[in-house]
């Protein structure tokens, strides 16, 4: 009998009896986890290093995926200009010429830019020299087949200057990327390369090119773009990479790499974090001189290289082709001085181009034998372990799991982004009611937090089980900005109270309509209102959704003032301003403080419309993009030709009338009108113009816009516009 269990009818000790089982229970966990440990550690390391080998790899995977990606958009948006606005109109091929150019030399991410005309095999192609400076390279022909080529200095500037030429130049359609991009019309990556067709090139850095095929309106290949990043962008990329403190890099001496297939199966490294000295590796590698940048990985100067290209081999003699199973994989393999390296390798874009593998290694740390032995243990070790603790499982379970099982349910729920009150799960465990009213003021504290934050970011964070960090996106949206008339004479005129009683249902009414139609209200400006579409979450009609929201305020203001007016409250006037067009959008601040938002000119176009409406006596002002993509659903006119304060080019605006099921005779003339009175302006066939506006108030006495064109056509007359001018109206409106 244990000596703390009494005989007789004495009855035994609840404290001692808990402290004998908690002891004996701690004790055979204890005993039966360090047995688990031994059996597993070896076992939990080497898969340890095999998972962080994968995130690495992934990471850097992932990291070279981004870069990509934005050469991606910039390239497609370069051949978006090109193809719509390049023609033979020399002052137009110029400013397109220049205006790339000029991109090009304050963007340090690019090495290079190349137009390829398919008609007449016209090359222009920008590079950029070791001191950044540009370099262009004009590839022309002179009949019979022949090409010639030339390098400038200063291209299309007065210090323009040829540094170099090449009469006997080969017709560039003949290049194997040119006709592959011809027949498969889709943009791709071409594999590493240098420009060679001119001695004073060799000299250049070797680059990766992303290009972009050209057509017309018939969808005929007419030609084609790429957009150039050179090695040593890759390779610091790759440097900043090894630079970073990772878990296993004071353990294990790896390296992070590159290696791209050629099309003669060799394997190339195209990326390795070093700083290309003069003197640290050789400058030429057999038949492939890369000018020093560019290695084959079976002569590599690190023998980690090296034994990668050794591995390479033994799996395509296997028949296995490590560059199209498009997953991550782990091998170990031992170096010339028997070091054995655990090599973690995955293709960028399995199935596409380019051919490029990114890997990275480590040393494989030594393992103790017998595994099979430990294994047997952790085996034993966990039944005794179940066996042991199903008698307290059992009682203690329902006891301890029930509750806890509730608040999971709750913290589930909370995860998906259902913040919602339950009764508090009822329990003995003081730990479990501090637990369960935590979880209750963590729910109060979310529903707080989603009046601060658009709800559908609230919901992206919790469902990404992240942290929120600083990004930023770029993306279509469309912005939305109101404000009230006069408003801040009319807070003057009211109790504190009932000013934010005002301004609150006012903003109450405005948010309900926005997200109501998809929108996310990004801030309140004092009465203001700025929102946008599509983001977070892709939005179809994102145009004619915001056109829609903003009709629909304004149908709510009506009812809203009159209200107001039978509560003696000052009635309201809202003005809005649309616009659409890409723009940068993520979590923009500092690292403690994060504002969901959106940047970029087409904000700034958004707001500067709002203003714009005192100008012309409107309510609802579009930009020309947000009304072509808003189509006929919308009835709309326009309005003037502007150029809004901070934004140079001139911007053709709208004012939104109705939706389209809500036309009437009377409105349709009114639109019909307008278009025909604006044509007439713009022509600077003033009288007509007047008279066009004239019929309008003939309907309706009162509009304005026909008012204020009718007296800017009076003064037209009787002082005749510039020379230069084009209709554009310099608004400075803020």
């Amino acid at each position: 009998m244990p000596f703390f269990i009494k005989s007789g009818n004495e009855g035994s000790s609840i404290k001692t009896v808990l402290i004998f089982r908690i002891v004996l229970a701690v004790l055979t966990i204890g005993i039966t986890l360090t047995l688990f440990s031994l059996g597993v550690s070896l076992w939990q390391t080497r898969n340890l290093m095999q998972s962080m080998l994968k995130m690495n790899a992934d990471s850097i995977k992932e990291k070279i995926g981004f870069m990509m990606q934005g050469v991606e958009v910039d390239a497609q948006m370069y051949a978006s200009l090109f193809q719509k606005t390049f023609s033979n109109d020399e002052a137009q091929k110029k400013d397109m010429l220049l205006f790339v150019m000029e991109n090009l030399k304050s963007n340090k991410d690019y090495d290079g830019f190349a137009y390829f005309d398919a008609k007449t095999g016209m090359v222009l192609r920008m590079i950029k020299d070791k001191d950044q400076n540009l370099l262009v390279v004009e590839v022309k022909s002179k009949g019979n087949g022949l090409f010639t080529t030339s390098v400038y200095k200063e291209f299309l500037t007065p210090k323009q200057e040829e540094i170099d030429n090449d009469p006997n130049q080969i017709d560039p359609r003949t290049f194997s990327f040119f006709s592959e991009i011809k027949r498969n019309n889709k943009a791709s990556w071409i594999n590493s390369r240098q420009v060679k067709s001119i001695k004073y090139l060799e000299k250049l850095n070797p680059f990766l090119s992303f290009t972009v095929p050209l057509n017309d309106s018939q969808g005929k290949f007419i030609g084609l773009v790429s957009l150039d990043v050179g090695i040593i962008q890759l390779e610091e990329l790759l440097g900043e990479i090894t630079n970073q403190k990772s878990n296993f890099s004071e353990l294990y001496e790896g390296v992070p790499f590159v290696i791209e297939k050629s099309i003669k199966d060799e394997l190339l490294v195209i990326g390795y974090p070093h700083k290309h000295d003069d003197d640290e590796f050789p400058r030429s590698i057999g038949k492939n001189d890369y000018s020093g940048y560019l290695f084959l990985a079976n002569e590599h100067p690190d023998l980690r290289i090296q034994t990668f290209a050794k591995l390479f081999q033994n799996q395509k003699n296997a028949g296995n082709d490590i560059f199209h199973h498009g997953i991550t994989s782990i091998e170990a393999f031992a170096d010339t001085n028997g070091e054995t390296w655990v090599y973690s390798w995955s293709e960028i874009k399995p199935g596409e181009k380019p051919d490029w593998v990114v890997g990275v290694c480590v040393k494989r740390k030594a393992m103790s034998v017998g595994g099979i032995i430990m294994g047997r243990m952790v085996f034993m070790s966990l039944i005794i372990m179940i066996i042991i603790m199903i008698p307290m499982g059992i009682k203690y379970g329902k006891s301890i799991g029930e509750p806890l099982e509730k608040m999971a349910a709750d913290v589930v729920k909370i995860g998906r982004g259902d913040i919602s009150f339950s009764d508090n799960p009822k329990s003995s465990y003081t730990e479990i009611i501090q637990l369960s009213e935590g979880i209750e003021k963590m729910k109060s504290g979310l529903l707080s937090f989603r009046k601060y934050i658009p709800y559908k970011v609230v919901n992206q964070v919790l469902a990404s089980r992240k942290t929120a960090e600083p990004f930023a996106e770029k993306k279509e949206l469309t912005i939305f900005f109101s404000d009230l008339e006069n408003f801040t004479t009319i807070s003057e005129s009211l109790e504190p109270d009932k000013l934010v009683k005002l301004i609150g249902d006012h903003l109450a009414m405005c948010t309900n309509i926005i997200q109501s139609l998809d929108g996310t209200v990004d801030k309140y400006i004092g009465d203001s209102v700025m929102a946008f579409w599509n983001a977070p979450e892709d939005c179809e009609n994102h145009e004619l959704k915001a056109c829609q929201a903003a009709l629909a305020c304004q149908e709510q203001m009506v009812l809203f003032n009159e209200r107001n007016k039978a509560e003696g409250l000052p009635l309201l006037k809202m003005r809005i301003g649309i616009s659409t067009g890409t723009v940068f959008v993520g979590n923009i601040g500092s690292e403690d403080r994060l504002n969901y938002t959106a940047v970029g000119d087409t904000v700034n176009l958004a707001s500067r419309l709002e203003g714009t409406n005192k100008t012309y006596k409107t309510w609802i002002l579009i930009s020309d993009k947000t009304a072509a993509g808003i189509g006929e659903k919308i009835l709309t006119r326009p309005v003037d030709k502007v150029a809004v304060k901070g934004k140079a080019n001139a911007v053709l605006i709208h004012e939104v009338l109705a939706i389209s099921q809500d036309e009437t005779p009377e409105l349709r003339r009114v639109i019909n009108s307008t278009v025909l009175g604006f044509e007439h302006y713009l022509a600077q066939r003033f009288q007509q113009a007047i008279n066009c506006y004239t019929q309008i108030l003939d309907i309706n006495k009162e509009d304005h816009l026909a008012l204020f064109y009718i007296e800017r056509c009076k003064e037209y007359l009787q002082f005749s516009p510039p020379s230069d001018w084009d209709g554009t109206y310099i608004s400075h409106s803020k």
